[in-house]
């Protein structure tokens, strides 16, 4: 429902009221039992023509109301984002989906301002390891991590056969899902800072049917770490 309100409105159209029914709403689901805000889309890229495409910026004046209601009532705020640290051309393998723009906007700046805005707001990035831009390295996932003590990371196995989708940069595992080692030193440099995630689709039409577990590929990344460091 939130996600849906940030999408349809225009920043520049964010006035007092807007923020205040917004976050009426926002805290209505926190009184009904919700846990989270999640999953929200800040750049959400078309894997195919029944896929959608969608975005908004992260600092996003509804995107900052709902990090002060996130904050206030201790809540994370669930995010999927497509790291794009500058405007960049739509990667090939996805430029060919119809909806998909031939240009992606940059996402990380926008990202950083979310999470300065209010520390106390937790921010789970979601699908860490399953890259569509070439720009979700382990390094810049790193500095992120340094620089925001609120920030934190939700690992993601791409599911599939490697050879199916050859642009696969900067995956959590290799081809025989192995973790790979630059995200294994990331993870024992921020043991605190990274959740199991992953990604499924239930129910779709079309779409569901003979797909992959994701679930259980990520799952089996904590049976590659020392016990304590996987239960952390």
């Amino acid at each position: 429902d939130l996600n849906t309100v940030i999408h349809d409105t225009e920043p520049s159209r964010v006035n007092d009221a807007v923020r205040a029914e917004f976050r009426r709403k926002a805290e209505k689901l926190v009184s009904a039992g919700a846990c989270g805000f999640g999953e929200m889309s800040v750049l959400h890229i078309a894997m195919q023509e029944k896929h959608s495409y969608s975005e908004a910026p992260a600092d996003h004046p509804l995107f900052l109301e709902l990090a002060d209601v996130a904050a206030a009532h201790d809540v994370p705020i669930d995010i999927h984002m497509e790291a794009v640290s500058a405007p960049m051309k739509t990667p090939p393998s996805l430029a060919d989906v119809s909806h998909n723009p031939a240009e992606l906007p940059a996402t990380i700046p926008s990202f950083e301002r979310l999470l300065k805005h209010n520390r106390k707001a937790r921010i789970v990035w979601q699908h860490i390891g399953w890259d569509n831009t070439g720009n979700m390295t382990p390094d810049l996932v790193r500095r992120l991590l340094s620089e925001h003590p609120n920030l934190y990371s939700a690992l993601r196995v791409e599911e599939g056969n490697p050879r199916a989708r050859p642009f696969r940069p900067n995956a959590l595992t290799d081809g025989k899902g192995k973790l790979t080692p630059g995200w294994r030193k990331l993870i024992d440099e921020f043991p605190d800072r990274f959740v199991i995630g992953s990604d499924e689709f239930v129910g779709i039409p079309g779409v569901t049917r003979n797909m992959p577990d994701s679930f259980e590929l990520t799952w089996a990344v904590l049976d590659q770490l020392p016990p304590d460091l996987a239960r952390k």
